[in-house]
């Protein structure tokens, strides 16, 4: 994953850099998006909310965000899957 976003970002300033060459001005990129949130205090933050046992974290990204999908066992047995975003 880490590597597909320095891909993206590679990409992202070349084509900055190739529109200014061209006397172009670049559209509004979202090149990088700092996460302000990392997946580990996302799976804290949900430990400590809901009292279960963390199962699984996913990254995806969703409307150009990233967001956290936890995977919790809560203590009642039931298995709940908690969005959080990074932000």
């Amino acid at each position: 994953m880490r590597t597909f976003q320095i891909t993206i970002l590679f990409m992202a300033i070349s084509f900055c850099g190739f529109a200014n060459a061209a006397g172009a001005r670049p559209a509004n990129l979202l090149i990088a998006q700092t996460s302000s949130v990392s997946q580990d205090q996302a799976a804290a933050k949900v430990r400590q909310d809901t009292g279960g046992r963390v199962l699984d974290v996913k990254t995806e990204i969703q409307n150009g965000v990233t967001v956290y999908l936890v995977k919790v066992l809560l203590t009642d047995g039931r298995v709940r899957v908690i969005t959080m975003s990074s932000q």
